[in-house]
């Protein structure tokens, strides 16, 4: 039995911080041997390099268009590359969708509260201080992507399949991919 996800070779992941994209991904990874690519990680790395906090870094960002640029030109390139691959970013799904490039396209997400309890439990911090922070980590990056690409990456028509994980475990979600990807054409 060969699955069409066989002949699908990338799928892209994305959704707002919280909703469990890296967990998913990570299981997808196993379940299909696909390469992982972390938009996040590669922003964060870039972030320390530059000896910013990632906030920090986001600001800047906001100011100089070629970081996110540089990121998203990145990822677009592995998509390109042929390679089996899961590519998790916010922009990655949408851009893939603008460059016509052949990928199947997921979003997630989950309730604001349940994110942040996620995060907190994740990184530790107070509830409100979590929620501040991503409110504030989501309003950049929505005003960055609408001024550089005229996209919001939490508009759904972007995507070939929404799942809110709030009361989803990751196993039930990758369930849900696969089994749409097998119908995916």
């Amino acid at each position: 039995y060969i699955s069409i996800y066989r002949l699908m070779t990338v799928i892209t992941v994305g959704g707002p911080p919280g909703s469990g994209t890296s967990t998913v991904c990570g299981i997808l990874k196993e379940r299909t041997g696909f390469k992982y690519v972390y938009a996040g990680k590669i922003f964060r790395k870039m972030a320390k390099d530059e000896g910013k906090s990632l906030e920090e870094f986001q600001r800047i960002c906001e100011k100089d268009p070629s970081i996110d640029i540089e990121l998203d030109r990145k990822m677009l390139d592995k998509a390109k590359s042929g390679e089996d691959l899961i590519l998790e970013g916010r922009m990655i799904g949408p851009l893939c969708k603008k460059e016509s490039i052949p990928s199947f396209k997921v979003y997630i997400f989950a309730d604001t509260g349940i994110r942040a309890r996620r995060l907190v439990e994740r990184d530790g911090g107070s509830m409100e201080a979590v929620i501040e922070k991503m409110k504030e980590r989501e309003r950049s990056e929505a005003k960055r992507y609408m001024t550089y690409y005229g996209m919001d990456p939490g508009d759904l028509s972007l995507y070939d399949l929404a799942i809110d994980s709030s009361h989803l475990s990751p196993e039930e979600e990758v369930s849900l991919i696969l089994e749409h990807l097998d119908g995916f054409s």
